[in-house]
């Protein structure tokens, strides 16, 4: 067996915020849950968007860190997933950021 640590990923430049940080709205499966690859492990958002971490391979949660409205910094792990090691994320990527929503439209600035 082996695990990954699924981390908040760096935000695209049009979503990233200066505070360095995102909130954890919701985790969207429990502790001892089974995952795919693709499922959706949290909920997060900041002052531009709301985003989905899905998974980047098949395992089971077994440890989730922070209750829900907490504010947890880019790169801090919010969860534990144990897979067989040929399951377990080939890169350095643990999670997959899909952005599911603005909610504020960020300013373009001129050159």
């Amino acid at each position: 067996m082996s695990y990954y640590f699924v981390r908040v990923p760096e935000l695209p430049k049009d979503i990233s915020h200066q505070s360095g940080t995102v909130e954890l709205v919701e985790y969207s499966v429990p502790e001892g849950a089974m995952v795919r690859k693709g499922d959706v492990i949290a909920v997060i958002k900041n002052w531009w968007a709301q985003m989905n971490l899905r998974s980047v391979g098949p395992g089971q949660v077994t440890k989730t860190f922070f209750s829900p409205h907490t504010h947890i910094k880019i790169g801090d792990p919010l969860a534990i997933v144990v897979c067989d090691p040929e399951d377990g994320p080939k890169e350095l990527k643990t999670a997959e950021l899909e952005i599911i929503g603005a909610i504020r439209e960020k300013p373009m600035r001129s050159s």
